[in-house]
C-alpha cells in the first residue's frame, strides 16, 4: 500500500547497480584493508565501487544501507572479520562507527608459494567462474581466494576472475590432435623477418613456463619439433591428411628435451621484494632466494626461450634487472631502447635506463 514503506516516505530509492556483486565485495574488502584508522559507513558508501554510483550526498538511502549490511554479513560468512569501533570524538554515535579489516588477517602466510601446476588449476577454476558454470557457493569461495591475496597483485599472480583471451591457435590444434590429422600454419621466429610455412603432425599441447607449446612431428623435416603457440601467425589449417599414430611416441622425448633445455640455460635476476615481478618469478625459480641485498632478492631460473623471457622482464620495468647471461641482458636493453624510440624519446635519451638495470 502507498505510504506503508519507510523508503517511500522520504528516503529515496537507490537505483539498481550494474556492478557485479563479487566486484563490489572485493572493492569493499580493499577499502577496509587500506583504512588503518577505519572508515565510516558514509565514507564507504560514497567512495567504494558498487556503492558510490548510487550514493547521493545529503540524502538517506535505506536500500543502499541494507545492501551494505548484507555485504558485511557475507564477508563475515567467508571468514573475513570486520572490526568496528567508535569514533574517539563521539563515543556511542552509530553514524560515526568506523569499520576496518586488519591487513595481517588477509596476508598470505610468510613463505607460502604456489607451484606452476597449482597456479594452472587456480586459473582453470577462475575460467569456470568467468564462464558462469560455478554455483553460488563456489563463486563465494573463489572470491574469498582473491580477497586473501589482497597483499599481492592477484591478477599478475595468476589468480583472477578472468583469464583474458585464449591462444587462438589452441582450439584448431586440439581438434586436429583429437582427430589425428596434420596441420599447416605460418610460424615466425624472433630472428627472422618473414614467417615460415610449417606442415606438422600435432601430437600434444604442452604448458611450460606459463606458456603453451605444440609438441609435433615436422612432416617436411621428418623430426620432432616444438612450437610456441604465441608465434603462430594467422589461421591454423587442419588438413585432410591423417598421420601415423605411432608418431605419438615422440611426445615424451620432446618434452624431456624441453626440460633439458631449461636445465641447461640459466638466468640470474635481481628482483625487487614485494613486487609483481617477485610474485610471478619466484614460483619458477629453482632457489627462490639465492641471496638478498637490501630490498632485492636474487632469483635463478631456467630459460626455455630467451626472447620470450626478455619481453616478460621488460614488462616488469625497474623491478627486475638481469645479472646473467649477457645475451639475455642485451635483449632486455635492446627492447627498452626500442620502446623509448617508439615513444619519441630516442635511443640516447633512454640509454641510462638499461645501463642502470644492468649494474647488478
Amino acid at each position: 500500500m502507498p505510504g506503508s514503506s519507510t523508503e517511500s516516505q522520504g528516503a529515496p530509492r537507490a537505483p539498481r547497480s550494474s556492478v557485479p556483486g563479487e566486484q563490489r565485495l572485493f572493492s569493499l574488502v580493499l577499502a577496509l584493508v587500506v583504512s588503518p584508522q577505519g572508515a565510516t559507513k558514509r565514507d564507504l558508501l560514497s567512495t567504494v565501487y558498487g556503492y558510490r554510483e548510487r550514493y547521493e550526498h545529503g540524502a538517506a538511502s535505506v536500500a543502499l544501507e541494507k545492501q551494505f549490511e548484507r555485504d558485511k554479513d557475507q564477508l563475515r560468512s567467508l571468514g573475513i572479520q570486520i572490526e568496528t569501533f567508535d569514533d574517539p570524538g563521539e563515543v556511542g554515535n552509530n553514524q560515526l562507527t568506523r569499520y576496518r579489516i586488519a591487513k595481517d588477517v588477509l596476508q598470505f602466510p610468510r613463505g607460502l608459494t604456489f607451484t606452476e601446476r597449482e597456479l594452472m588449476l587456480l586459473r582453470l577454476a577462475a575460467l569456470a567462474w568467468s564462464e558462469g558454470s560455478l554455483s553460488a557457493e563456489s563463486r563465494r569461495a573463489a572470491m574469498k581466494l582473491e580477497a586473501l591475496g589482497a597483499g599481492l597483485d592477484v591478477q599478475h599472480l595468476g589468480v583472477a576472475p578472468r583469464l583474458g583471451s585464449v591462444e587462438p591457435a589452441a582450439a584448431p590444434l586440439q581438434r586436429a590432435i583429437d582427430a589425428g590429422r596434420a596441420v599447416s600454419f605460418d610460424y615466425r621466429m624472433p630472428d627472422r623477418d618473414a614467417a615460415l610455412a610449417r606442415r606438422v603432425a600435432p601430437l600434444q599441447l604442452h604448458r611450460a613456463e606459463g606458456r603453451w607449446h605444440l609438441v609435433s612431428w615436422d612432416l617436411e623435416r621428418d623430426a620432432a619439433r616444438t612450437f610456441l603457440l604465441a608465434r603462430i601467425e594467422g589461421e591454423v589449417r587442419v588438413l585432410a591428411d591423417e598421420f601415423d599414430p605411432a608418431l605419438r611416441e615422440a611426445i615424451q622425448p620432446a618434452v624431456a628435451d624441453l626440460e633439458r633445455l631449461r636445465a641447461d640455460h640459466r638466468a640470474l635476476l635481481r628482483v625487487r621484494r614485494g613486487s609483481i615481478a617477485e610474485a610471478r618469478l619466484s614460483s619458477r625459480a629453482d632457489a627462490q632466494v639465492t641471496r638478498s641485498e637490501g630490498d632485492h632478492v636474487f632469483l635463478e631460473l631456467g630459460v626455455l626461450d630467451r626472447f620470450v623471457l626478455a619481453n616478460e622482464l621488460i614488462g616488469f620495468g625497474p623491478d627486475v634487472s638481469v645479472c646473467e647471461p649477457e645475451e639475455l641482458r642485451e635483449l632486455v636493453i635492446e627492447g627498452i631502447r626500442k620502446i623509448a624510440a617508439a615513444h619519441g624519446r630516442g635511443i640516447a635519451a633512454s640509454a641510462h635506463v638499461p645501463q642502470e638495470a644492468a649494474r647488478a
